[in-house]
């Protein structure tokens, strides 16, 4: 699959799944918000019709005439919009005596005008709440034909008369204003989730190509390493040919004057004298130092690993580190180790690894190379 097509695939599994996520969240949102709304609604209502009728009560109280009580509040209310909310007065009968729409006023509400659900989910006609001349607050119901809607009402009783203040709260405008204001922030959320998905696409690609491109050089760094490892691998076999052509003397001819031809070792009580041709490698164990031989017999000698190196052929041997002086004859293979570490395998093989550091790794190609 190419990049382009998985960082569109990805882009777009993390787009649903924010949208979704966002989706059921708004719809919890919405929920939670219509209903704390309405319980204010309810709370503003008990409140606006309270503090009407007690208004009212002072004003019987003062002396005035209930006639002009009932018109210094219709004066005030007549012609307000009665679209999201408004407050009316009735009697105890259920006649309207101040409607903002005048024409309303002296029209009695009858059994079957409207039903109404109390706060504590009691139902009765709206009637009935007004026969009862107790406070309460509910949600009236009209019926489908009446053409209106529901709406949250607060009643309130005024003291010294049969007065009952009404305040309404239109609950289909209470919903549009919620859905519109649910709309606004669904918009804004998606425009800006849409954004921050776009950024993060852009991001990515950028901080993936970064990342191939690093790959990529150590991908061609390593290719390299190994084409050079093949070259040397080629040239030792190239050495083990030459070894094999000539014989033990040409080979005793190139050694220099001050190389050993023979290691002296014991065996038991046997004095053992080993060709160093017949030697594949010298190791430190335990600080003591042991020779390992082409048929895979094992000796100790006195000599340390310094003192060896000093003496050996530098054309055939070589010393891999601080425990290892290797015959070229002995190198099996050479592998990548690490970083820019090279691991040579002997044969016979050796039970410890055999590691060339990568500040010694262009010196041993050079020995081999000799």
């Amino acid at each position: 699959m190419k990049k382009f097509s998985l960082y569109t695939i990805t882009f777009f599994a993390v787009g649903i799944v924010i949208l979704l996520i966002s989706f059921f969240s708004f719809q919890y949102l919405y929920s939670s918000s219509k209903e704390d709304l309405f319980n204010s609604k309810f709370e503003a209502g008990k409140r606006e019709a309270r503090e009407i009728g007690k208004l009212l009560e002072l004003q019987l109280k003062d002396g005035i005439s209930k006639e002009n009580v009932i018109q210094n509040l219709q004066n005030s209310i007549v012609n307000t919009d009665t679209q999201s909310g408004f407050i009316c007065m009735y009697n105890q009968n259920g006649v309207e005596l101040c409607h903002p729409n005048p024409a309303l006023i002296g029209q009695k509400i009858n059994k079957n005008n409207s039903g109404f659900t109390s706060d504590n989910k009691n139902k009765s006609d709206f009637i009935e709440i007004l026969n009862s001349g107790k406070e309460n607050t509910g949600i009236r119901n009209f019926s489908e034909n009446s053409g209106r809607t529901s709406e949250i009402v607060s009643v309130f009783p005024v003291s010294g008369s049969d007065w009952m203040v009404a305040s309404h709260a239109n609950t289909e405008v209470i919903e549009q204003q919620i859905s519109d204001l649910y709309l606004k922030f669904l918009i804004v959320f998606l425009i800006a989730t849409l954004c921050i998905l776009g950024i993060s696409f852009l991001l990515i690609r950028m901080i993936y190509r970064k990342y191939d491109a690093q790959k990529t050089d150590e991908i061609q760094n390593l290719n390299d390493e190994i084409n050079s490892l093949t070259a040397v691998n080629t040239q030792l076999n190239i050495i083990h040919e030459k070894i094999k052509l000539n014989d033990n003397h040409s080979l005793n001819e190139n050694l220099t004057e001050n190389s050993k031809k023979r290691i002296i070792t014991y065996h038991k009580d046997e004095l053992i004298s080993l060709e160093t041709s017949e030697i594949s490698y010298f190791f430190l164990e335990n600080n003591i130092v042991y020779v390992k031989t082409n048929l895979g017999n094992q000796y100790s000698i006195n000599s340390s690993l310094d003192e060896l190196v000093k003496t050996l052929d530098p054309q055939m041997f070589y010393r891999a580190n601080r425990q290892f002086i290797i015959n070229v004859k002995a190198i099996n293979n050479i592998l990548v180790y690490g970083k820019n570490q090279l691991k040579i395998v002997v044969k016979p093989e050796s039970d410890e690894v055999i590691l060339i550091s990568k500040n010694k790794v262009a010196e041993f190609k050079k020995w081999l190379e000799q």
